[in-house]
């Protein structure tokens, strides 16, 4: 089963390293994002990557690296989406962000397949 009415994803695109008064800008949008009751927040944390300062960073063995790309994605209503991203706006930290019309489909329907079918 799969729908495409009105779904979208929201990535936003920060550093990982960034701050809102004093606790993680990742971590402010996943907690904004499940306080609104969106359906989906999922975080990538890259292990290098540059933005528009142009400075390659890289994941290092050591812990002294900064300053890391992350994404946060998020799954719901397009309307929800824009309405989420306007309230984001007003924090004036993210810098980056995609929406885009998504297909969604639910693998659950097939669910009751045998296991062995596979």
């Amino acid at each position: 089963m799969s729908s495409s009415a009105g779904w979208g994803r929201l990535t936003i695109y920060l550093d990982e390293a960034r701050q809102w008064r004093g606790r993680s800008l990742v971590e402010e949008v996943v907690h904004r994002a499940w306080e609104g009751k969106l359906r989906g927040a999922s975080v990538r944390c890259a292990i290098a990557g540059f933005g528009d300062a142009g400075t390659v960073r890289r994941k290092s063995v050591l812990p002294l690296v900064q300053h890391l790309p992350a994404e946060i994605v998020l799954v719901d209503d397009m309307v929800v989406l824009q309405a989420f991203l306007t309230r984001l706006d007003r924090m004036q930290a993210v810098l980056l962000a995609t929406l885009q019309p998504v297909e969604v489909v639910d693998i659950s329907a097939g669910a009751s397949r045998d296991a062995h079918e596979w």
